[in-house]
């Protein structure tokens, strides 16, 4: 078994452009363990709050969920914790229970544009659901470029691909939306990888009863340095921050994540 020991930190800052009260919030942004990763030491602050409890949403991620009933103008969290990688461990899941995911949402529809591109790939050749999977991203990873501030969180699959240019969000469903294509069972992934910056997001396939991280930004299998935070059939099942309350007016929500090798 070969072990990786990462420390993480993550913040998530929501500031008001007016006063807030009354702020009922569902929080999703806690790395748990599973097969493949174990934490440790993990310590939560939220400011403010005058109650909080926590429960697993349907796709199994850890979430927490209270109010904030005092009078405030910024709303935060922050998670700090170990995380220890096996990159040989294998998240487990029944077949059954992974064919929610062979089907496109609104975010991950295949367009006019994503048709045209996988009618021109030949997947065909590739034995298995991951190696079709590695397949279709190489060859989206040779169409498509990284480019920041190209789209937003409401951007789909389609509308990405056809400016050919975007962020992690928009490779993880567009490679959601190839696969499904094939009819691959795979789901989209929010979580932290080594630096400092924002979250990541990848993309997991589900093979041979077993769940494998691909990252499609960086074209490669995710390796004993990807921190897990939560997985859903898009990056709206991942939401960070889902919330209700009186005042507040407009927001502007920030995050910053840091990941270091131990």
């Amino acid at each position: 078994m070969r072990v990786k020991k990462l420390r993480y930190s993550y913040h998530m800052q929501l500031d008001f452009e007016r006063p807030a009260w009354e702020h009922n919030f569902k929080l999703r942004c806690f790395p748990s363990s599973d097969e493949r990763q174990k934490i440790s030491g993990e310590h939560i602050k939220i400011y403010p709050v005058h109650f909080s409890n926590s429960e697993r949403d349907s796709f199994g991620n850890m979430c927490i969920y209270g109010t904030a009933k005092q009078i405030h103008s910024h709303f935060s969290v922050d998670v700090n914790g170990i995380a220890e990688i096996d990159i040989d461990g294998r998240v487990i899941a029944e077949p059954h229970k992974a064919g929610i995911f062979k089907y496109e949402t609104p975010l991950t529809k295949a367009g006019v544009n994503i048709r045209e591109f996988h009618r021109s790939l030949d997947p065909r050749g590739w034995t298995g659901e991951f190696e079709r999977a590695v397949y279709l991203m190489r060859m989206l990873c040779d169409d498509f470029s990284y480019v920041s501030g190209a789209t937003g969180i409401a951007t789909t699959a389609e509308e990405a691909f056809a400016m050919r240019r975007g962020v992690c969000q928009d490779y993880a469903h567009i490679l959601l939306a190839l696969c499904r294509l094939e009819r691959i069972p795979c789901r989209y992934v929010a979580g932290m990888i080594p630096g400092e910056g924002a979250t990541h997001a990848w993309t997991e396939i589900f093979d041979a009863g077993i769940w494998r991280s691909l990252d499609p930004t960086h074209n490669r299998e995710c390796d004993d340095t990807y921190i897990k935070i939560s997985s859903g059939r898009d990056a709206q099942d991942c939401a960070i921050n889902q919330g209700v309350f009186y005042g507040g007016g407009k927001q502007t929500q920030s995050v910053h994540v840091s990941v270091k090798i131990l």
